[in-house]
């Protein structure tokens, strides 16, 4: 149980650090450097995508082992 918690935890440390990062990135790519927001919504989704695949792969590639 407290593996899980510790888990949970990180998870949610690491997701609040993920969206602070990714707020403050897109905020200096539209107003500074001028990027559209349909621009920076497309790259997000594809590497939201990206993520997805490589945490499922490693996940799936743990649980062989």
């Amino acid at each position: 149980m407290k593996k899980f918690a510790h888990l949970t935890i990180m998870f949610i440390l690491a997701l609040a650090s993920a969206a602070a990062v990714a707020y403050v990135t897109a905020h200096i790519a539209h107003h500074t450097l001028g990027f559209s927001r349909s621009a920076l919504r497309e790259q997000a989704l594809i590497c939201a995508a990206l993520m997805v695949g490589l945490v499922t792969i490693e996940l799936l590639a743990s649980k062989e082992r």
